[in-house]
């Protein structure tokens, strides 16, 4: 498992949990270089977050459901 995994999952729950999700994920990207870079990245693939994942995934040679398996 991933080091990264616990500290993923948290940012996703600390998303859901916020009253207003988009707001905390603008917040995020100004705080965080490498959050502004995925948001860059899934701006690439249309906003779709799932095709640009998959899309990153494939291009770097990992197995999408390996990292999603540690996200659960």
């Amino acid at each position: 498992m991933s080091p990264l995994a616990p500290q993923i999952k948290q940012m996703m729950n600390t998303v859901k949990m916020a009253a207003n999700p988009q707001a905390m994920m603008n917040q995020m990207m100004m705080n965080n270089p490498q959050m502004k870079q995925a948001m860059e990245i899934v701006d690439k693939y249309g906003g779709d977050s799932m095709k640009a994942f998959l899309g990153e995934a494939k291009r770097m040679g990992v197995d999408p459901q390996e990292i999603l398996d540690m996200l659960k």
